[in-house]
């Protein structure tokens, strides 16, 4: 790190291409600037682990870059390094593990073993699965379906383990089953795997008859559990392939500079994983060097498309197939159109797109706000909204746009602690604090600015906490029915006149309002469901219905005696206890 920072005293504040790399000398990651030192330096202060630019400091040993004569150039000449180098902070983000396989070890009585790709065991592999949790769920089943033992090696055991009484193993350890027995099942679990399941359940369905005839009952009827099972599950949930046994697909889509894909992986005629992903290849984040670079849509898609491919199959065997919406350039191997009935697939297995975006001309609303506010349009905005209803279930909501979008796993709701009845002064305070300390402490990414629902008293105290923390980001609050927006600097802007700034405000606090009471009505309601007699000790479901049946207002309960309950058949204690309850919620 000290050997980096010192570099940056060299570095001139000129538009050019900067490239990080590793002790290897590899690049890692290539990046634009419209002034280098700048944007180098923004790398080098990234604190928060989660943080790209953090982790790309932090895997680099030195950077370098070169001055060009404009932003353009500086983009032109991005691109075609990105499309040589392939850096790997530059693409899909992934983590440095291989995709899991399944592994039928080769054993006298074989398991099932989640591996890696780069895993010594031999055996019969299966994959690759995406994402992990598929394996995993996939080696769960074969363990209910087929029995196939867990252990790590095989002992001979005078009693079985707890798997085997659950059903979950037939314990070959015990001698319970033969090894021409065992292995039936591992060919059903091999079947299964490979797609073939139509042609295994006809040969189950043939061993049942053949067992049936030879009085093997209790043999058959496993077998026939382990029938319906399959037959049950291949129906409901399987989703197979069978005319593209082997193959990937690409389908990408873009919409204002951002790329929603998914990736398809079928093998063995069994789709064994679906992985979706959103990202911007591109950073930092500007509509105008977008624009530039993705004169059409197609053409993006190429770019974007043809790193995408190369990146993961740059370590892994390339499928016989391998399809895609775009048209790729530059690969060893061809990338043919995805087939019609292909298509349906994945579009079936496409997540929903939530509204992430706001359908809005950014160009013209950077250009808007830089001249109303004269500051640059903010890359992460922050919009905080407080949610009550007479001082009940008082809560906070945080929104986060960043670049483009909303960004959903960001969002936070909080519940106010620490106020009691209506003051949204005091709970704004309180969450912002909050908020504001996982900021300075680096758990949270630093925002650009911070929009908070409601007029100029709200904004004195978000200003009031963001001095107290020391950050440095800009805060402005917007107020209802006048939408009007004031910031921290004292201006006051009706955004009624500017109408791309009035659409961004808006739909950013309208968002941030949504998640607030959306998280107040569940707490409401939840409140609602509780009984007042919950949490009585002394007082079940008999009792209460007892005391339900004489006094069918429970308000009434307040004014009654303890000798009274008493002579409905509830015990002086319970009695005691209930009676204080009730005072406590509906008073004397």
């Amino acid at each position: 790190m000290k050997q980096i920072e010192k570099q940056l005293d060299s570095v001139p504040d000129l538009p050019g291409v900067y490239f990080f790399y590793d002790a290897d000398g590899r690049v890692i990651y290539v990046g634009k600037a419209r002034s280098l030192k700048k944007r180098i330096a923004s790398h080098l202060k990234a604190t928060d682990p989660s943080d790209k630019s953090y982790r790309i400091v932090r895997a680099s040993s030195r950077f370098d870059f070169v001055v060009v004569r404009n932003e353009r150039e500086a983009l032109a000449l991005e691109a075609e390094l990105i499309k040589k180098h392939l850096p790997r902070y530059n693409v899909l983000m992934k983590d440095d593990k291989s995709y899991p396989f399944i592994l039928i070890t080769d054993e006298d009585f074989p398991s099932v073993k989640l591996v890696r790709k780069t895993d010594s065991l031999s055996g019969r592999r299966f994959g690759p699965f995406i994402p992990a949790k598929n394996a995993r769920l996939t080696i769960d089943l074969i363990h209910r379906l087929f029995r196939l033992r867990k252990c790590r090696e095989l002992k001979k055991r005078e009693r079985p383990c707890i798997q085997y009484h659950m059903e979950r193993c037939c314990a070959p350890c015990c001698g319970y089953v033969s090894r021409k027995e065992y292995m039936e099942q591992v060919k059903g679990a091999v079947s299964f795997l490979e797609g073939n399941v139509k042609s295994y359940l006809q040969s189950l369905y043939e061993q049942i008859e053949f067992l049936a005839e030879r009085q093997e009952f209790e043999r058959a009827a496993f077998l026939r559990d382990q029938f319906v099972a399959i037959k049950n599950l291949y129906e409901k949930y399987a989703v197979f392939m069978d005319e593209y046994r082997d193959c990937d697909v690409f389908y990408l889509e873009e919409k204002g500079g951002f790329f929603e894909g998914i990736h398809i992986v079928v093998r063995h005629g069994v789709v064994t994983g679906r992985e979706n992903f959103s990202f911007d290849p591109f950073e930092p984040w500007d509509t105008e060097t977008v624009r530039e670079l993705f004169s059409t849509r197609s053409a993006g898609v190429d770019v974007v498309g043809s790193i995408w491919i190369k990146n993961y199959f740059e370590k892994r065997k390339t499928p016989p197939l391998v399809f895609a919406n775009f048209v790729p350039v530059g690969l060893p191997f061809s990338v043919k159109p995805i087939p019609e009935e292909m298509l349906k697939v994945v579009l079936q297995n496409r997540k929903k797109r939530e509204k992430l975006y706001i359908n809005i001309d950014y160009d013209a609303l950077a250009s808007e706000y830089e001249s109303v506010f004269l500051d640059s349009f903010p890359e992460r905005v922050e919009v905080f909204d407080v949610s009550t209803l007479q001082g009940e279930a008082t809560v906070a909501s945080c929104v986060v746009w960043e670049k483009g979008r909303f960004v959903k796993d960001d969002y936070r709701r909080y519940r106010i602690k620490t106020v009691v009845g209506v003051d949204d002064y005091a709970s704004m305070e309180e969450v912002l604090t909050r908020r504001f300390r996982s900021i300075k402490s680096g758990k949270v990414k630093m925002p650009s600015l911070v929009l908070i629902d409601g007029g100029q008293g709200q904004l004195n105290v978000a200003v009031k906490i963001r001095e107290l923390f020391g950050l440095p980001f800009r805060v402005f609050s917007i107020a209802k029915r006048e939408e009007i927006i004031y910031t921290d600097e004292g201006e006051v802007v009706e955004t009624r006149g500017y109408p791309h700034l009035f659409r961004f405000f808006t739909v950013l606090r309208d968002e941030a309002h949504r998640f607030a009471i959306t998280y107040n009505r569940h707490l409401r309601s939840k409140k609602l469901k509780k009984s007042v007699f919950d949490g009585i000790k002394g007082l079940g479901v008999k009792r209460r219905r007892i005391v339900e049946k004489f006094y069918p207002d429970i308000k009434e309960l307040a004014a009654v005696t303890v000798d009274e309950l008493r002579q409905i058949g509830i015990p002086e204690p319970v009695a005691r206890r209930l009676i204080e309850r009730v005072k406590q919620v509906y008073g004397e």
